[in-house]
């Protein structure tokens, strides 16, 4: 018995000793594990033997089948769950014998707790025990270290040829990138670079190979060497965009930084990648820059909006959706999630204006027609304003119809405004139509009377007797100061509407000024101061409105008289720049007076304004006149001077230029006193309504051989014209029954050959107008000089 079991035991040392020097160096030692089974099978009389292989990467564990000895081939046993206990819990099995199956036993191969093989037999007739497995525990310690060993070694093999072909495909794949790529060490040296092109570096490889940041970045080291260093506190990725750090290049570039992450205790490894942004970042920048001046456009676009109260509307043609912006939802007073269709602003405008709005939008969808309306709008509120609403159709490049776009802008300002605009028109209109109504009652109504007085004054002073010929004066110069007055008055108010325009008629200047001076003698008299003129040689005859220039001289000297009360008051004229067809006069007035402070020189020639409201009382006068005077000299192209001392008087200046006519370069003819009986057989019709002025056209043309009718209104006057022939026909505009506007056509349907002359105290623009239209050439203002009737008459005579 012992020597039996001696037996075995050296069979075992045997086996154990003839194990293949080479079982661990190949990959599947079949040969060796093969004749390895076969010994074990003869030792333990086993008929059927197996050896399979457990690899890591299963799960759960799966037996690969090394070797299988059977040499009983006509036995279909399974002992395949038997294997798989064996490998899952790792732990020896023994099978006794069955009916139709032998004895099994599964003992596993293993090393450093880790199950790596199974050897499976089976076929022994006396069975298997636990002592067969202690007597084979050697056997399986060795061969568990052998094959540990020998995956080790497969495994070494493995990752040494993994390693080569990462390595290849890594520095493949490297240079494939755009990128440059290097590594470093946690010392911060440099100790791999992949760069496609070596002209991307901007140092060459030796310079940086083996170099630390501040060696071969040297000045430019400061950022690259602070974020390493964050880098290997913190573990955290870095990443910096930086310019170019060469001179003359205009690059961008992104650096990143990264741990490569080796197994403990493996050093720490970094990872630098910069690649070329360059066009990225102009692209950024130009895409930024875009950003920013979209968003400020659409801030000023929603600033203008909301100042301007306007907001835009868009209906898309191809897929029906309608867009408002932020304003319109605020102008209609509604929330943002409203409904929106293209027919939802209907709604929104005043139901009397809803049909212009409806008309206007369908001749836009029908026939492309644009429309801008104003309309009167009313909010979800109920709030009613003015919107002016606008919309266009919007075509492609092709001419194809995408979209309908338009604005509402809230224009209730503008419309109140302009409905201010039309009121105050129409109450300025009204109020400027009551003045003119009244000037011109109160110029018909006090120049009727003054025509009279002036007209009888004048009868009167053909032939005064001695002792009336002073009071006759009187009485002329007073009516004609009176006269002024209104004239002021009348012509202030024509200046304000702008209906004065200067005559240019021939005149003779010395004659004119002449008269002037004469005229104001007996006033310059009773003050008990000397009135001078100084003239100097002035053409013939000049072209321009004597008129105007008697109305400025008269204001002035008038002024001039008025507050003087001791020393004299002169008119100087000297003429300038002459030449053979023009020359200017400069006129001058100065007094010896009271002057005039130098605060009121400013202010003197304003409207109503005199020196202190005792003057108007003391000396008279409407504060009119010197305002009148320097718009009639601004009229002519000109501007007045004026020179004072308070208590030492006061001087008047301004130029006006005339021309001097060609025909007229001599003396003027005076006219000639009109001879007794020129009118003979003149058969004239006097239409007035008052009975002294009728008078007094009786009494001036007494001595023409005029055969005068009279009729008090325009009915009696056409009642006469039916019945007899006129040459012509004198008449009042203002008339009861029919006035002489009224009247006028009639006269020249019925009698169109006879010439009619308008006497007519109402000397407003207006009139003027009116009888121009009505073909009315000749007109007198009252009051008239006779001599002025009597040569209008003489002209239609000779005609």
């Amino acid at each position: 018995m012992l020597a039996t079991a001696a037996l075995r035991q050296q069979k075992l040392l045997d086996i154990i000793g003839s194990i293949p020097a080479d079982y661990t160096a190949q990959e599947h030692p079949v040969n060796a594990v093969q004749q390895l089974l076969g010994q074990l099978m003869e030792l333990t009389g086993s008929t059927y033997g197996f050896v399979g292989e457990l690899k890591k990467s299963d799960t759960p564990s799966q037996l690969h089948t090394i070797t299988i000895i059977n040499h009983a081939p006509e036995h279909s046993w399974n002992f395949t769950p038997a294997l798989q206990e064996v490998a899952s819990n790792g732990q020896p099995l023994i099978v006794p014998a069955g009916d139709s199956t032998p004895a099994f036993i599964g003992l596993p191969v293993a090393c450093q707790q880790q199950v790596l093989a199974i050897i499976g037999l089976a076929g022994n007739t006396s069975g298997y025990s636990a002592d067969t497995v202690t007597f084979l525990q050697p056997l399986l310690q060795i061969l568990g270290h052998l094959h540990f060993h020998a995956l080790r070694e497969r495994e070494t093999r493995q990752l040494q040829t993994d390693f080569i072909r990462l390595k290849s495909e890594w520095d493949l794949l490297m240079l494939t990138l755009d990128d440059i790529l290097f590594e470093m060490n946690d010392q911060k040296i440099f100790t791999g670079i992949w760069c496609s092109n070596d002209s991307l570096l901007f140092r060459p490889r030796e310079e940086v190979i083996g170099k630390t940041i501040k060696e071969a970045l040297g000045e430019h080291a400061g950022t690259f060497d602070r974020l390493t260093d964050k880098l290997l506190e913190t573990g955290e990725n870095q990443e910096f965009v930086y310019p170019d750090i060469r001179q003359g290049l205009q690059n961008w570039y992104q650096l990143k930084l990264r741990l490569i992450k080796d197994k403990s205790p493996a050093p720490r490894r970094i990872l630098l990648m910069i690649r070329n942004i360059s066009e990225i970042e102009k692209k950024n920048n130009s895409y930024l820059q875009a950003q920013s001046e979209l968003h400020r456009s659409n801030q000023l676009l929603g600033i203008c909006q909301q100042m301007g109260k306007m907001g835009g509307w868009e209906f898309n043609v191809a897929t029906g959706e309608t867009y408002w912006t932020r304003e319109v939802y605020e102008l209609r007073e509604v929330p943002h999630d409203y409904p929106l269709t293209f027919h939802s602003s209907v709604e929104f405008y005043h139901p009397d204006d809803r049909s212009v709005f409806i008309a206007a939008r369908e001749a836009l969808i029908q026939h492309k027609k644009p429309f801008d309306l104003e309309l009167r709008h009313l909010s979800a509120k109920g709030k009613l304003t003015w919107m002016r609403t606008i919309g266009r159709a919007v075509f492609d490049n092709q001419g194809q119809l995408t979209h309908f776009r338009g604005i509402i802008m809230d224009i209730t300002d503008k419309k109140d405004t302009e409905l201010a605009l039309t009121t105050a028109r129409d109450n300025a209109q009204k109020a400027a139509q009551s003045r003119s109504d009244f000037l011109s009652v109160m110029s018909h109504e006090i120049r009727t009377p003054l025509n009279a007085i002036i007209g009888i004054a004048g009868i009167l002073g053909e032939n005064p007797a001695a002792e009336q010929a002073e009071v006759v004066r009187s009485l002329e110069f007073s009516a004609h100061h009176l006269l002024g007055l209104i004239n002021d008055i009348l012509d202030f108010s024509k200046m304000e509407a702008g209906k004065i325009e200067l005559e240019n008629i021939p005149f003779d200047p010395e004659a004119l000024l002449t008269g002037l001076m004469r005229n104001y003698q007996p006033m310059a008299a009773g003050k008990g101061i000397e009135l001078i003129s100084r003239l100097d040689h002035l053409p013939a005859t000049l072209k321009g409105d004597p008129v105007r220039l008697s109305q400025v001289l008269n204001n002035l000297l008038n002024n001039a008289i008025k507050f003087t009360s001791a020393g004299s008051v002169t008119l100087d004229v000297r003429r300038r720049n002459a030449s053979a067809g023009a020359c200017t006069l400069c006129f001058a007035v100065k007094d010896t007076g009271v002057g005039i402070v130098p605060e009121m020189q400013a202010k003197i020639f304003d409207t109503f304004v005199q020196e202190d409201s005792a003057t108007t009382r003391h000396h008279g006068g409407t504060g009119l006149g010197l305002a009148i005077t320097k718009k009639l000299v601004a009229l002519h192209n000109s501007n007045i001077i004026l020179e004072s001392k308070k208590n030492e008087g006061t001087t008047f200046r301004f130029d006006i230029s005339f021309t001097i006519p060609e025909t007229a370069r001599g003396p003027m003819h005076k006219k000639n006193k009109h001879r007794e009986g020129y009118l003979k057989n003149m058969k004239l019709l006097v239409v007035e309504d008052n009975s002294i002025n009728i008078r007094i056209l009786e009494l001036q043309l007494k001595n023409s051989g005029a055969q005068i009718e009279t009729a008090s209104n325009g009915k009696l006057a056409l009642q006469k014209i039916q019945q007899q022939s006129f040459d012509g026909i004198i008449l009042d505009l203002h008339m009861p029954e029919m006035n002489g506007y009224e009247t006028i056509p009639h006269i020249q349907q019925l009698q169109p050959d006879a010439f009619i002359i308008v006497l007519t105290a109402d000397i407003m623009p207006e009139v003027t107008e009116r009888l121009a239209r009505l073909h009315v050439k000749d007109m007198l203002p009252k009051p008239y000089a006779a001599e002025d009737l009597l040569e209008i008459l003489e002209r239609h005579r000779k005609t």
